[in-house]
């Protein structure tokens, strides 16, 4: 044992002393750590009383070594005698490592490659990442991602940094699987268990090792077996070290929908409040072992209001008896009498949210996690008061939804631009104790969760770059360098395509609402058509060139949700086209467009016919469903069927619709003409507006400290929307960091301008005071605009705005303008404020979804 532990030091000596370049597959002719070589592969050695997540890592990694080189490590339980042989040195908790949370350090000299943690999930995470750097990817079985075949292994030498994560609790959320992953799991893939047992949660528990996460809120939808009534579930949890809690609607880590049997009406802490607590104290008595954050407070059964108070008084009031009881629970069986020791939070969730700003009071020690709107939005950021809190924030997200005004739970479309401005600015604000994104059944939010973990693990050290090259390297690494820049252009165009409109919320009008025709003109819905025509042939041209073993990772994570919301928008887009074909009296092109349509929905149903029956030999049948789920369920919030194109209403909508616009349409001014002394960059008055994307600003002012307005790449409507960076920027008196744009007017006009500015539905940071900006032309004083209204999701125009993924404010200049150039200014009053697109209308602007095109020169 002395040779062994010289050896190591000697080891870690040489590597600290080696360059500091990355531990990566090495180049042919570069001095390298001989994992695999001559067919031969260097053993893996554990570290003495080797926790069971490390042994499930290092089997993994071992497996994954042999699907790469043909050869299967042998894992010692003590390193061999001779110290010259090459290991795999696996290392727990290092003296240089004590006190930090999950965090691991790669190394690699001519005698040894070590991984060190500084715990078990940091070691496990060290092991994963080795498995990332030989190719194998994080979805090698959830997508069938195939890795390479290298007959050789080896690593250069080095000694890296320390890795760990920005955001202790990173984790997922199983929801609305009830249409996909409980019948793929009960018919397929674990019929013996009938529902989501040990062997689907086993891979689940992989998954999230392999993508650096550490926390499950388990399934929990009607129809789905309890996590913890399925024999072998926790100690499942357990062993892959996955810290277990539970979503809002699930205090104490029971899942109310299984597992309350006494009636409905009794889950009710006002009159019966010895049955709801002997309720939820079994279950803290069973997580005697294992690691678990306790959600606080109560809900309904499913996701509803809590029964028995009568108004938000007394909810208030009962929740803090709650609170109290909960947590005395909490000390007698996990704390050793003190509430503080067990891991708790508190998540004000949809109606609780409106109960905690009247007042409700949270203990110090428990985390606040703020939710979103269900859309991508975040609802609250922390006061200062509440960033001290000791419990921390977090956030609930969503990347899959099933509820008002319409779900979406079919293909994942979040872009990562949303993604990384709205947790980007969560972090800056606080929320750094806990990140769960509820995923839906996992299936179809592959490139969402793995970016929204990746962040969780990166958010103190990211740029606004980071959602592309996230996507780039994603791609490079499952589907090949040469043609990384091919598919990451496909994902974040079908974002893009998907921001302006889900496909899962083709409709303008909601479930059990009297049909309403598209807002979209006919130029942009042909535009619309056009752009999923030429990503679908992207999308071709890149599978043509796949190797077979690569073909159904593709399908499952580009050209299925590429070619359903190609086809979905093709469904309804030439349905709403034909209709108005029909009103202008073109029977038989409307016919046509109609034809068309129908076989949009066949081409639907074929792609999740493959899906579901052929791809990986059937590995996933019964794991996908048009629309997400059952058309016979949920009829709230089922997207409005295409009707008949001979409906009557419909075509009474159609013709009041193409009414309103012929009434709407005014004389355009002449044609554009390039001004003298204009510059590239420079915008024009065109046929009576001034369109303008935000990011293509003239100039830009920042303050004394750097902070101010920044681009974000691909994101908004316009993929170039800009917000002030960092969101904690002081943005006080006199500081006023601003964008400029330089436009100039060919016309006289009578009217003052309307200027319309689009921004993102995002949330204000400080609670109560709206999105607040201000514009400002040429010299003139700053003109204030704001948001004020529509932040409620119960609202009509919230529901608007999460659909469209834009909302609006407008004001009138004091005066017209005078031709010739001008400049507007854009100037910062609230960060957390992303603007998106301004429009200048001299009255020309006419009525259509997207508004007019830039009014740019290149």
């Amino acid at each position: 044992m002395l040779r062994v532990c010289l050896a190591l030091i000697v080891s870690l000596l040489c590597a600290a002393a080696a360059s500091a370049a990355s531990v990566r597959l090495a180049a042919a002719d570069e001095p390298s750590f001989p994992l695999v070589q001559g067919n031969m592969a260097a053993p893996i050695v554990l570290p003495p009383g080797a926790p069971e997540v490390v042994r499930i890592a290092a089997r993994d990694f071992a497996a994954d070594v042999e699907t790469v080189a043909g050869v299967r490590p042998a894992i010692l339980e003590e390193a061999p005698d001779d110290v010259s042989l090459p290991r795999v040195q696996l290392v727990l908790a290092p003296a240089d490592l004590a006190g930090r949370w999950e965090a691991f350090r790669l190394s690699a000299s001519p005698g040894a490659l070590v991984v060190a943690g500084s715990d078990r999930r940091g070691l496990a995470y060290g092991v994963y990442e080795l498995s990332r750097r030989i190719g194998v990817s994080p979805w090698t079985w959830w997508a069938d991602v195939p890795a390479p075949r290298h007959p050789e292994l080896r690593f250069s030498f080095g000694e890296e940094p320390v890795d760990q994560p920005a955001v202790k609790y990173r984790g997922i959320f199983i929801n609305d699987e009830g249409w996909g992953l409980v019948p793929w799991a009960s018919k397929t893939h674990d019929p013996d268990a009938g529902n989501l047992g040990p062997k689907t949660y086993s891979r689940v528990f992989e998954l999230l090792l392999r993508l650096r996460a550490n926390t499950l809120w388990p399934a929990m939808h009607p129809g789905t077996t309890p996590f913890h009534q399925m024999p072998g579930n926790a100690a499942a949890a357990d062993r892959h070290a996955i810290v277990l809690g539970s979503s809002h609607a699930e205090p104490m880590l029971r899942n109310n929908v299984g597992e309350w049997t006494d009636d409905k009406d009794r889950y009710n802490y006002v009159v019966n409040r010895e049955g709801v607590l002997a309720y939820w104290e079994q279950r803290v008595k069973e997580r005697a072992s294992g690691e678990s954050l306790f959600t606080l407070g109560m809900r309904g059964i499913h996701d509803s209001p809590i029964v028995g108070p009568k108004d938000q008084a007394g909810r208030i009031s009962v929740l803090g008896d709650i609170f109290s009881a909960q947590r005395d629970m909490l000390a007698r069986h996990l704390g050793d009498g003190d509430a503080t020791r067990v891991g708790q939070i508190f998540c004000p969730y949809k109606e609780v949210l409106e109960d905690y700003l009247a007042g409700l009071s949270v203990p110090d020690d428990v985390t606040l996690v703020w939710p979103d709107d269900n859309f991508g939005y975040i609802r609250r950021f922390a006061s200062p008061a509440e960033r001290r809190r000791s419990g921390g924030l977090g956030v609930y997200y969503h990347a899959s939804y099933l509820g008002a005004p319409l779900p979406w739970l079919w293909v994942d479309t979040l872009p990562h631009a949303l993604v990384w401005s709205e947790m980007t600015r969560a972090y800056e604000q606080g929320a750094r104790n806990l990140w769960i994104v509820n995923v839906g059944d996992i299936k179809n939010t592959e490139l969402a969760t793995e970016f929204f973990l990746d962040l969780a693990w990166h958010a103190d050290r990211t740029s606004p770059a980071a959602p592309a090259d996230h996507l780039r390297a994603v791609a490079a690494r499952d589907f090949g360098a040469e043609r990384a820049a091919a598919i990451a252009d496909i994902w974040i165009r079908h974002q893009a395509l998907a921001f302006a409109r889900r496909p899962e919320h083709l409709a303008w009008h909601l479930p059990r609402a009297p049909y309403r025709p598209t807002t979209l003109v006919d130029e942009e819905i042909q535009a619309r058509l056009a752009d999923y025509a030429a990503l679908l042939s992207a999308t071709e041209t890149v599978e043509a060139t796949l190797p077979a073993a690569a073909r159904d990772a593709f399908f499952q994570l580009v050209a299925y949700p590429v070619g359903s919301a190609a086809a979905a928008n093709r469904r309804y887009f030439q349905a709403e086209l034909a209709r108005r074909l029909k009103v202008r009296g073109d029977e038989a092109a409307a016919r046509s467009a109609f034809a068309e349509s129908e076989a949009a929905a066949g081409r639907i149903a074929e792609l999740t016919r493959r899906y579901n029956e052929d791809i990986a030999g059937g590995k996933w049948r019964h794991i996908v469903m048009v629309n997400g789920l059952s058309p016979r369920q949920w009829p709230s919030f089922q997207l409005p069927p295409i009707l008949p194109l001979d409906d009557a209403d419909a075509l009474a909508a159609v013709r009041q619709q193409e009414s309103a616009r012929a009434h709407a349409t005014t004389p355009a001014p002449p044609p554009l003409v390039v001004p003298a002394g204009a510059r590239p960059g420079d915008f024009v008055e065109h046929n009576g507006v001034v369109s303008i994307l935000a990011g293509n600003f003239t100039n830009r002012a920042d303050l004394p400290s750097g902070a101010g307005w920044r681009v974000i790449p691909r994101l908004g409507r316009s993929g170039a929307a800009v917000t002030v960076l960092p969101s904690t920027a002081d943005l006080g008196v006199g500081q006023a960091p601003r964008l400029s744009y330089r436009f100039h007017l060919a016309t006289a006009f009578d009217a003052a301008p309307i200027v319309r500015v689009r921004l993102l539905p995002t949330h204000p940071i400080a609670a109560g005071q709206g999105l607040r900006l201000a514009l400002a032309i040429d010299d003139g004083d700053p003109l204030a605009l704001a948001v004020t209204s529509g932040f409620d999701p119960k609202s009509a125009a919230w529901k608007e705005r999460v659909l469209a993924n834009a909302t609006e404010a407008e004001l009138r200049l004091p005066a017209p303008l005078a031709p010739g150039w001008h400049i507007l200014h854009l100037v910062a009053v609230d960060a957390g404020v992303v603007v998106d697109k301004i429009v200048l209308d001299l009255g020309g602007l006419r009525l259509s979804y997207d508004g007019p095109p830039e009014t740019h020169l290149p």
